[in-house]
């Protein structure tokens, strides 16, 4: 099967680190595996019913940036959350908005969304309805952690490091405490895993129980931290710079294999496959190994947010002058 070379000299970076876009592309490098590009898509055969790229519906346009807007999907739509309210997405076409000041960390929880504000955790539901404050925290977290168990956050501070805490019952408790950082965090059942940078230029993966206990580690890496991890059925992946594309770390942090190297995938979001971003547009790399499937153009601006369901894809990219764009795609069957 035939396949056209994707590279670019920079990737899209994601939201959280709320950089400029820049990008170029480079040559082939015909040693590396491939993505198709969107002409090559639309002819290629896999023993199934050719097909062409699927077709991109827009789902809605806002006057904020991009670079402040999240998704959180379940099976009947995604939710786009913005510092000023949020946006409901259903799969039979149904939109829904509510406006409410969320402050600056948000996260799903079940039907509702859990946010920080004015030295409170608070909640509210996403079918509407008043807000509930749930604990006094009077700083503002840097990430929201919510999981079927608990809420957990991390809070960083440029002198004192940073904590984990947790709450539980309606108390706060501390998890982990580090002098150095712990960024992109994700919560898998009842563990979360992040990622932590030295001092020296390493980093290592490190996962602690919700319920509490002493952490575990993968072994240190040399060279840029991974932004942001996806968590998948089999482990945590994550996205290692073009040459090493994206990597999978298995649950106990004790083996990592490689997805598909030579790619550009940031951001990146996990299902059954996983879902890249790039300069351009959107592909998906299956986890059986197979080739990877060219899905969506995008010419508005770098993509700053992605989610997936088991039967569509949806972003966000920058649409220029603080507005974003919001577009899903149906996915091809496996």
């Amino acid at each position: 099967m035939r396949a056209v070379q994707w590279m670019f000299a920079a990737c899209v970076l994601t939201a959280a680190t709320g950089l400029a876009w820049a990008g170029s592309r480079l040559g082939r490098a015909p040693s590396e595996r491939s993505v198709p590009s969107e002409r090559e898509a639309s002819r290629l055969d896999s023993g199934r019913t050719r097909r062409g790229v699927p077709e991109v519906r827009t789902l809605d346009e806002q006057a904020c940036s991009a670079y402040h807007a999240r998704l959180f999907p379940d099976e009947s739509g995604v939710v786009l959350v913005t510092p000023s309210g949020f946006t409901t997405y259903t799969s039979d076409g149904v939109v829904r908005r509510q406006t409410i000041e969320l402050g600056p960390a948000v996260a799903r929880h079940g039907q509702t969304l859990v946010f920080w504000r004015s030295g409170k955790l608070h909640e509210v539901s996403l079918s509407g309805g008043p807000e509930r404050a749930l604990a006094t925290v009077p700083r503002p977290p840097r990430y929201l952690l919510p999981s079927e168990q608990r809420l957990a956050w991390v809070h960083t501070d440029r002198e004192a490091g940073s904590s984990l805490q947790t709450l539980s019952a309606g108390a706060v408790q501390t998890l982990y405490e580090s002098s150095g950082d712990i960024s992109a965090p994700v919560v898998h059942a009842a563990d979360v895993y992040w990622v932590a940078a030295a001092r020296d230029r390493s980093w290592k993966m490190g996962r602690i129980a919700l319920e509490g206990g002493h952490p575990s580690w993968s072994a240190p890496q040399q060279g840029r931290p991974p932004a942001m991890l996806g968590v998948g059925h089999e482990g945590i992946y994550f996205y290692a710079g073009p040459q090493r594309g994206v990597r999978r770390l298995t649950f106990n942090l004790q083996r990592e294999v490689s997805v598909w190297s030579g790619v550009v995938c940031s951001p990146l979001a996990v299902f059954d496959r996983v879902l890249c971003a790039q300069v351009g547009g959107l592909f998906e790399i299956p986890l059986s190994g197979a080739i990877p499937t060219f899905l969506a153009a995008e010419r508005a601006g770098p993509i700053t947010a992605l989610a997936t369901t088991r039967s569509e894809s949806f972003w966000v990219a920058d649409n220029g002058a603080d507005r974003l764009i919001v577009r899903s795609v149906t996915r091809p069957e496996p």
